[in-house]
């Protein structure tokens, strides 16, 4: 390895360390910092000869810093998440994956790992239960007391805060699984943006978003999850929740999709197009409204973008 790649391995390794440690170490915004953890190394590593060497130094660095900033524990952290994940997103960069399965992977990577080292410091599903539990409670508390820094008494009745604690819990899962995949997907777009410009990619990562569909079969999940909310088992329908909100995160994202093809056709000024997008992600009746629109674009094609032949619903002869 030459002198300049060393170096910038280093650079990579330190920006990665500061950044997951940024989340532990200042409020909000560290958190927000640590989500683009990975980005520093894939874009070393990316495009670059030898990537997987320059991937696996840059992240066993970055591990080494982590510990010495903040101990044992934050780097076996660092490495069950981030560096994982941005190993299996570098990898997966080099053979030309497609964005959805890439995501799809290293988000499932995180989570699994994760869950498997919680397990493993807590000692028990029961103990992880009652570690989350307990933050949340404290998390609602500290809300409480700023809420009142602020004039504002925000008093909520002891049983609805318990059931709004439950509620929470139980989406828990849903909740973890759509922030990894988000992660993922914010540090691919800053690498594409980043490296593409520069021709570091063999080929187009996302291609033409605003004509993405999700796969058609992911619809039977949807209804699957639907039905099995009736199911009188709490195992059941906490699967059956989570699955229901995991599958229509990924029908807004098609209904945001729709949009942007309309917006692109009409040559919608970008304020405009910014000011809907935020919108969407921030008001819930706009946000279900999308995925409706999501959902019906399977049979409607709101695009137009599949040939007659094509246009039969996947129900067959019922629709």
């Amino acid at each position: 390895m030459t002198r300049k790649a060393a170096i910038g391995m280093l650079r990579a390794a330190a920006l990665a360390a500061a950044f997951f440690v940024a989340g532990g170490a200042i409020p909000f915004v560290g958190a927000l910092v640590m989500i683009f953890s990975p980005a520093p190394v894939l874009g070393y590593a990316i495009g670059r000869p030898s990537p997987r060497l320059r991937t696996v130094g840059s992240i066993a660095a970055a591990a080494g810093l982590v510990g010495v900033a903040a101990g044992l524990m934050a780097t076996l952290s660092y490495l069950l998440s981030f560096g994982l994940a941005t190993a299996i997103v570098c990898y997966m960069i080099e053979k030309e994956y497609r964005f959805e399965t890439i995501i799809l992977v290293a988000a499932t990577a995180m989570v699994v790992a994760g869950t498997i080292g919680s397990l493993l410091v807590t000692g028990s599903p029961q103990a992880l239960a009652k570690e989350i539990y307990d933050t949340l409670s404290s998390a609602m508390g500290r809300s409480a007391d700023f809420y009142k820094l602020l004039g504002t008494d925000m008093k909520i009745a002891s049983d609805t805060q318990k059931t709004l604690l439950n509620m929470t819990i139980r989406l828990v899962p849903a909740i973890i699984v759509l922030a990894a995949a988000s992660t993922i997907l914010l540090n691919l777009i800053v690498v594409w943006r980043w490296l593409a410009p520069k021709e570091r990619f063999k080929y187009p990562l996302f291609g033409d978003l605003a004509r993405w569909n999700a796969p058609e079969w992911l619809i039977w999940v949807l209804i699957t999850a639907g039905f099995a909310l009736f199911v009188p088992v709490t195992g059941v329908k906490t699967l059956a929740i989570d699955s229901f909100v995991c599958v229509a995160a990924v029908y807004f994202c098609q209904g945001l999709a729709i949009v942007s093809f309309y917006f692109r056709a009409l040559s919608m000024p970008m304020a405009v197009r910014t000011v809907v997008y935020v919108i969407a992600m921030l008001q819930p009746i706009f946000a279900g409204l999308l995925c409706a629109v999501g959902i019906f674009d399977i049979w409607i094609d709101f695009r137009r973008l599949k040939p007659p032949s094509e246009k039969q619903s996947i129900f067959g002869d019922f629709f």
